[in-house]
């Protein structure tokens, strides 16, 4: 493994002990790695629904430069994590 430094709110640090106090992970940094798992599990997941949503999409490539091709994916992109974020409960906010 690889060690990282991170800042953290002095909430979010005792809720971490907390749920280490309670036995439910061995460390604050087990914590953190199952959270860290738990989130790319998730948003890799987006992006391969994101993925396949696009290979259905209908606009002929030959047709668009590669450039607006990109920057149309980019706005998509940030549409549908917009519209994720409405739809998930925010989980951000410190304990």
């Amino acid at each position: 493994m690889k060690i990282i430094t991170i800042n953290l709110s002095e909430p979010h640090v005792k809720a971490l002990q907390v749920l280490q106090d309670l036995g439910l992970y061995p460390s604050r940094s087990e914590a953190i790695r199952v959270a860290i798992r738990d989130f790319l599990q998730r948003e890799l997941g987006f992006a391969q629904r994101f993925d396949d949503m696009e290979a259905q999409a209908s606009i002929p490539h030959e047709k668009v430069s590669q450039g607006a091709q990109a920057a149309d994916k980019k706005k998509e992109i940030a549409r549908l994590l917009r519209k994720l974020r409405e739809e998930t409960p925010d989980l951000t906010t410190a304990v």
